[in-house]
């Protein structure tokens, strides 16, 4: 009976340690996977700062305003960007950060190294407001040097 007490507390320990490992091994994965895939995972607030990175040796930078006058019924933004060597065409896409809500491309206006859009961000007519983020591509693709962070705004 003793023997068979030891044999299943053995068989217990040897299941938990099998599960810790395989829970550590999948963090580990997930980690080592973010890196090689360039996830971003800082965030860059576009209504609280400029966000600046090296992309190809160049300094970018982008910067949203709200261009909103007493006339107009939802927010308008003025999002401006500084992309010296980008690719072309390059586009922003907006995709929801808080909750899905599909992807808007916004069409840029190019003035050599810079670039603007005029927009207002969908809304969301289930809550107050929603977090969008702000994804530069080359076309339909994503560039090959992302910022080490997400570029993000709150649209009311």
């Amino acid at each position: 009976m003793i023997r068979g007490i030891k044999v299943s507390g053995l068989k217990i320990g040897l299941i938990i340690v099998l599960i810790a490992v395989a829970v550590l091994a999948l963090r580990w994965l997930d980690s080592s996977n973010s890196e090689k895939t360039g996830q971003q995972t800082s965030i860059c607030n576009l209504q609280q700062s400029e966000c600046d990175w090296q992309q190809q040796g160049q300094n970018w930078r982008v910067s949203l305003s709200d261009i909103t006058t007493n006339n107009d019924t939802e927010t308008n933004y003025r999002l401006d960007i500084v992309a010296p060597g980008a690719p072309q065409p390059l586009l922003v896409v907006l995709r929801g950060e808080s909750m899905y809500m599909g992807e808007y491309p916004v069409p840029l206006v190019r003035n050599g190294n810079d670039y603007y859009a005029e927009f207002s961000a969908p809304f969301c007519t289930t809550g107050d407001a929603m977090n969008w983020r702000v994804d530069l591509q080359k076309g339909m693709t994503p560039l090959a040097d992302q910022p080490l962070f997400r570029m993000v705004f709150q649209a009311d």
